[in-house]
């Protein structure tokens, strides 16, 4: 008693402990309510450190409030504000209601009194009576942290049990709506104009069997793909067909009428827009299809992929056709492969007619005078290379030229071409410097 008594009278300040309330809750039902789930929290944390009096708790005015944010995860803005005060000094204990409410995962958890540990700060929860400055607070709060992520895995159990039983019965359980249909209270509804353009797809492609056809028809009618509106209130869709998205609409299951749910497909209480014959007329295409002959991979090598250009600008792409057991190949311009507009007259050219024009090109200017003058320009700038040694090295390049395989010579192309642009009366090479000094250099040596 004495000793308390010498403690009072001794002018002696004892620090204060700087307390910080955090609150949290799952869903926002009741937020706009006058005293709602956080403002009991909230209560119940100012009972408490008001009951710490004697150890000179002291309550932070600044309120910590996560309404409408899950636990599962540490992208809350008030829990960010409150580590951010934490890493500045300003807060010594930290006071929840309960364990859960500042986190449901261990591992966040874990980073959470890490940090806490780190710059001296204690965590308190009121329902649950332990201390993390403690060894057996640490043990309790481990435990405690252990039912708290069982408790969220098993509610999210039940939801996805939820979620396959309504999907059972055939109802609607939100996501992507696809084109043909809009929701309306909670449910899939047909959409007249948009349907028409599935009827319109359906009844091409039993005439035509080819999603490429189709895709044509669509993007030369005008159709586009569904727009979509996104919660950051941008939009997506709106795109021309491509062949894929032909085939995603041939193959859903939504459009006669039923829903899917990992690969089972149950029979849905929306509409169908397309009837069970003509549905099955489809997928027996595909079928057929399938067991064809497989469409051929271009497996010989394309020297000129990269590097050239179509007169529109797109790069050119290396595509195969098979005719009578017969592979051909053709670069095609990128726009035209995804049914983008392209106005130039060569927009699918054969390959290797061009592929050898370009070699033959780069023979021509490998004998030009010009690149007599760029090796003279080479040996002034190079102290280690010598003039006759470069002129040598181009003697022997052009002698051995016709000796070399296909590949050396392609390989030597790609040194010298930057670029390749088809123009409407020919093609036109832009050159790379750079790779005619490395070849000569390296042949020189």
């Amino acid at each position: 008693m004495k000793i308390q008594q010498s403690k009072r009278h001794s002018g002696l300040n004892v620090r204060s402990v700087r307390c910080a309330i955090y609150t949290r809750k799952s869903c926002e039902d009741g937020l706009e309510q006058d005293f709602n789930s956080l403002d009991a929290q909230r209560l119940s944390a100012e009972n408490y450190i008001a009951s710490q009096t004697h150890e000179n708790w002291q309550l932070i005015p600044k309120h910590y409030d996560d309404g409408g944010f899950s636990g599962g995860n540490m992208d809350r803005p008030a829990l960010q504000e409150l580590f951010e005060d934490v890493k500045h000094g300003l807060i010594d204990m930290v006071v929840v209601y309960k364990i859960d409410r500042l986190s449901r995962s261990i591992f966040d958890f874990a980073k959470i009194v890490e940090l806490f540990n780190k710059h001296n700060v204690s965590f308190v929860s009121v329902t649950q009576s332990f201390n993390t400055s403690t060894s057996s607070g640490k043990l309790m709060l481990n435990m405690l942290l252990s039912f708290a992520q069982y408790e969220r895995e098993l509610t999210g159990e039940r939801i996805r049990d939820k979620f396959a039983s309504s999907l059972k019965k055939g109802l609607w359980m939100g996501g992507v709506v696809m084109l043909g249909y809009e929701v309306k209270d909670r449910k899939l509804l047909i959409k007249s104009d948009e349907a028409e353009i599935i009827r319109l797809i359906y009844k091409q492609f039993l005439a035509s069997e080819s999603c490429v056809e189709v895709a044509h028809l669509l993007n030369k009618l005008g159709h586009r793909t569904k727009v979509k509106r996104l919660k950051t209130g941008e939009t997506s869709g709106g795109q021309m067909f491509e062949r894929k998205a032909v085939e995603r609409i041939l193959k859903n299951p939504y459009y006669r009428g039923c829903v899917t749910h990992k690969g089972a497909v149950y029979q849905g209480e929306h509409e169908a827009i397309i009837d069970e014959e003509t549905w099955n007329a489809a997928q027996e295409i595909f079928k057929k299809n399938a067991a064809g002959p497989r469409k051929p991979s271009c497996m010989t090598p394309s020297f000129l992929n990269g590097i050239i250009h179509c007169n529109c600008g797109a790069l050119m792409k290396h595509t195969c056709s098979r005719n009578h057991g017969l592979v051909y190949r053709y670069y095609t311009c990128y726009n035209q492969v995804k049914y983008k507009n392209c106005p130039s007259t060569h927009k699918n050219i054969p390959a290797e007619p061009v592929e050898r024009s370009v070699i033959e090109e780069v023979l021509k200017i490998i004998k030009s005078p010009e690149v007599i003058i760029n090796l003279n320009r080479l040996a002034e700038q190079r102290n280690d290379l010598k003039k006759e040694d470069l002129m040598t090295a181009l003697k022997n390049l052009n002698e051995a030229w016709n000796y070399l395989y296909q590949a050396e010579q392609e390989k030597i192309v790609r040194m010298l071409v930057d670029s390749i642009e088809m123009k409407e009366n020919g093609i036109k090479l832009h050159l790379n410097l750079d790779g005619f000094d490395n070849l000569f250099v390296e042949l020189s040596a």
